[in-house]
């Protein structure tokens, strides 16, 4: 076969056979890789465990198809109907019997989209002209493609955990706002399930926060009332996983916690934890008593 081959073949059958076998080589790495991104990402984005068999066998049947799709003959119509059955078919393949299925399904088509038009929309940045856009597309196509799929997908990633994280917080972060000293002071909160220190005197709760971070948010008045008052203040100690905490207790003369814009009125006492290395960030400036949110409401 090889002699014939060589004896019958001229300088186009060369290259035919040489451009078949890259486009193949091309479909295989491309297709099969941009399937499992766009299914594992689409599962991922509703919020399912990711099967990674599942996504394997979708992605070895639409990589099989591929290669096989330029040689079908046949109207657009025809087409179309193949990919939308290749849809149906993959997107059963990975998301029959799993929760939100079709969601999947179709998040999975917007994927699809995302990640194979990644690098025609680069083409578009770099290019005014369609035409040029495409050109660039197709100089180096499997770099370009694999690449800019990448970086979509490890943009969705990002994206995913950054929505998800506030999410996740929403629950357990109010707004609070403590008078004390003829001062009003309002702090980021977070209603925090470790925190169950009790003032063993008044039996009230603890809402703990950082003396620099209190100090920093009072007045010239109320910091000079709280500067004379800070030696008789009560101490109390808690035991925290960095070791025994040092609280300086305040009592405040109103404590308002806001939750979905209402207020509601709270009875706890104010902690000041001292010492070094045990400041607050901006994001929770202080932490909520559970007990302050059930039997500490008023």
């Amino acid at each position: 076969m090889r002699r014939a081959f060589r004896h019958n073949s001229n300088d186009g059958a060369v290259c035919v056979c040489y451009n078949i076998g890259m486009y193949i080589e091309f479909v295989i790495a491309d297709n099969f890789l941009l399937t499992y991104l766009a299914g594992a990402t689409a599962t991922r984005l509703c919020h399912n465990k990711v099967r990674v068999m599942r996504v394997l066998l979708a992605s070895t049947i639409g990589t099989v198809v591929a290669v096989f799709y330029p040689f079908m003959r046949g109207e657009t119509a025809a087409q179309l109907s193949v990919k939308l059955a290749l849809w149906i078919t993959l997107s059963a393949v990975m998301y029959l019997k799993t929760p939100r299925a079709l969601t999947a399904s179709v998040v999975f088509l917007g994927c699809t989209f995302a990640f194979g038009g990644a690098s025609f929309a680069l083409g578009l940045m770099l290019y005014s002209d369609i035409s040029q856009a495409n050109a660039f597309s197709t100089k180096c196509p499997l770099f370009l493609v694999l690449g800019t799929s990448s970086i979509v997908y490890l943009g969705i990633r990002y994206c995913i955990k950054r929505l998800r994280l506030p999410r996740a917080r929403a629950p357990y972060e109010y707004g609070t706002e403590i008078e004390v000293y003829g001062e009003s002071m309002k702090f980021a909160a977070f209603l925090d399930t470790g925190n169950c220190v009790f003032d063993g005197t008044s039996g009230l709760p603890v809402v703990i926060t950082d003396v620099d971070m209190f100090t920093s948010k009072l007045n010239g008045g109320a910091a000079i009332e709280f500067a004379k008052r800070l030696p008789k203040l009560r101490r109390i100690s808690a035991s925290t996983p960095a070791g025994v905490a040092d609280i300086i207790l305040v009592q405040p003369t109103r404590i308002t916690v806001y939750s979905d814009r209402r207020g509601h009125t709270i009875n706890a006492m104010v902690g000041l934890v001292s010492g070094t290395g045990k400041r607050f960030s901006p994001a929770h400036e202080m932490l909520l008593n559970p007990a302050v949110m059930t039997e500490g409401v008023v």
